[in-house]
């Protein structure tokens, strides 16, 4: 496999980054990101002994990459996802030579809730895509480079703007009054 992007070495990792759409065949494959979109603005976690980074977590046996996920995103954002698409893998080299690989997702939240203290995430940040850089905890050209293909990605695969779905959810409940009730009910 040849990528685009440019190598980055995280710790005692080597990283890169491949735009594909399918990893079928590809092993191991042992942690996902997302980049999740709300609206324009990107969500960030602040992780502990990490920072504010994108929503990731390993693989638990089992579950399939969007699955993992879905669950990580609720977890440490509190968010849930409508939509998610594939848009690449990191291909990570440990030092000793052995690989493994994190497929990457974006997706559309659609819903916001509380974190559990349980959580290893101290909080959300809904932010501008070109302002991540001043806050993220590892920026590097790597990341960079992935940051702007994702958000490329994301505008050209998902509607732009809040999704509304909730709002139209919240209304439904509501019952109306008519103008009769309003009037029957003063003194």
């Amino acid at each position: 496999m040849a990528s685009i992007f440019p190598t980055a070495y995280w710790g005692n990792l080597q990283a890169t980054f491949y735009p594909q759409r399918d990893w079928q065949g590809v092993q191991p494959l042992r942690a996902v990101l997302l980049f999740a979109f709300f609206g324009d603005r990107v969500v960030l976690c602040d992780i502990a002994g990490r920072g504010w980074s994108v929503p990731s977590g390993h693989i638990q046996e089992g579950e399939t990459p969007e699955q993992a996920i879905r669950r990580e995103a609720q977890e440490e954002a509190g968010i849930t996802l409508n939509r998610v698409e594939p848009i690449g893998l990191y291909e990570l080299q440990e030092a000793g030579g052995s690989r493994w690989y994190a497929p990457v997702f974006v997706g559309e939240v659609t819903h916001f809730s509380p974190i559990a203290d349980s959580s290893e995430s101290g909080g959300v940040l809904l932010i501008p895509p070109e302002d991540v850089q001043e806050v993220y905890h590892l920026w590097d050209p790597l990341i960079a480079e992935v940051f702007q293909y994702a958000t490329r990605r994301y505008r050209e695969r998902f509607l732009p703007g809040v999704p509304l779905r909730e709002v139209y959810e919240q209304f439904a409940r509501v019952q109306p009054i008519s103008e009769n009730n309003i009037s029957n009910s003063e003194p």
